[in-house]
């Protein structure tokens, strides 16, 4: 019977098969604390936003019901009156979640200072507040280790690839059997409920999970993945332009006005978001024009100005992607956090969070089932079997 016939029909009896199923194995028993920690963790991020909101609420209340915005100049010219020698570094115009202009000024220690969303005028400087849900994040995403665990968490993205794809060979049950492999049967006992669920689960959860693990890996090693990613398909347009300005010794003042009008005669059909402003000589000024509603950058348009002429140099549209290349990198973002395309398919995520940890608990029962369970009841009978039955000799 040849390799892929005896794979197809009795996949248990092939040798690399059960090589497979030691690697599956001993991956999940080590993994099995880091995917748990990882699944649940995920899950609640999912709403980040949503707990964020409850938990830590926006110190500045809704006070723009007309639906009218002060010009962003008379927000310049109020922050420079207020905080003089002050490096204004951006100015973010007021949004659902941040119902105030928030400008972040620096020059001994950084600071971040709200405008009233109709007059302009500076209402104060935000305080600094930890959030609830921030040692959430920093589990996630770098398990409270900072850049070590970053590089950590894409070790274990990548032994979480190999889980899923060993996982699938595994799943495998050979052309008779595939469909209820698929399903579980909770009629039958605990121990094959708990198999069907391992089985079943890791089935749908498949592409989910491989999708995970390749976005963790990214964000671990970003610069890696995108220097191989651009040899197979050109990333055009995922990432903004290195723009650089030549210096001028003596410059006009800024006139922002112009430079806002041009903006819009430049990028028409947008509304302005927000303006970030030169950090160093070379660098150009950013206005951040939005197409549409959307989370953090999707559908906004950087349009880079010369700080010292006014004039326009080019415009970075963040999502509109023009290759393989840029699609691979842009839906990392929304393919990790499912938070892009609303409620029905961040609870789709957070669900499928879960199945992590899931996944882990079956498998070390089954595990134990299979193996430490009969070890164990091997040691208590050896430990307690030469005394069994034994009687007192008469004195």
């Amino acid at each position: 019977m040849g390799f892929l016939r005896q794979f197809l029909r009795h996949p248990q009896q092939l040798w690399l098969r059960r090589v497979n199923f030691q690697v599956h194995l001993w991956t999940g028993v080590i993994l099995a604390i880091y995917v748990t920690l990882i699944g649940f963790s995920g899950s609640i991020l999912v709403f980040g936003d949503e707990l964020a909101r409850l938990f830590d609420p926006s110190p500045w209340p809704a006070m723009n019901a007309n639906g009218q915005t002060a010009d962003v100049a008379v927000v310049l010219r109020d922050l420079r009156s207020r905080y003089p020698g002050m490096h204004i570094i951006s100015v973010m115009g007021p949004t659902a979640a941040e119902p105030v202009f928030l400008s972040v000024l620096q020059r001994h220690r950084r600071i971040t200072v709200a405008s009233n969303p109709v007059t302009g005028q500076v209402m104060g400087e935000v305080p600094r507040r930890r959030s609830r849900l921030e040692w959430i994040y920093e589990l996630h995403e770098n398990l409270l280790a900072r850049r070590t665990g970053r590089v950590v968490n894409g070790v274990g993205a990548m032994a979480l690839l190999l889980l899923a794809l060993t996982g699938v060979v595994n799943w495998w049950p050979g052309i008779q059997n595939w469909r209820r492999a698929m399903s579980v049967d909770f009629r039958r006992k605990w121990k094959r409920i708990n198999f069907d669920l391992h089985s079943a689960v890791g089935f749908w959860g498949l592409v989910f999970v491989s999708l995970w693990a390749i976005s963790g890996i990214y964000f671990a090693w970003p610069d890696k993945v995108l220097e191989y990613i651009d040899r197979l398909s050109p990333v055009v347009n995922a990432l903004p332009p290195p723009v650089r300005v030549a210096p001028e010794i003596e410059a006009a003042p800024l006139d922002f006005d112009a430079i806002l009008r041009k903006a819009y005669a430049v990028d028409p059909g947008t509304k302005w978001k927000g303006v970030i402003f030169p950090g160093a000589r070379r660098s150009p000024l950013e206005m951040l024009m939005s197409r549409a509603p959307g989370i953090g950058r999707d559908y906004e348009d950087t349009l880079y100005f010369n700080p010292y002429n006014g004039e326009y140099i080019t415009t970075w549209q963040y999502g509109v992607n023009k290759s393989f290349g840029d699609w691979f990198i842009w839906l990392q973002i929304p393919l990790h956090f499912g938070t892009h395309w609303g409620l029905g398919i961040k609870c789709l995520w957070a669900a499928l969070g879960l199945a992590l940890p899931l996944l882990a608990v079956t498998g070390l029962l089954m595990y134990w089932n299979r193996v430490l369970g009969r070890r164990w009841k091997q040691l208590r009978k050896a430990s307690v079997g030469p005394f069994t039955g034994a009687k007192k000799s008469a004195p």
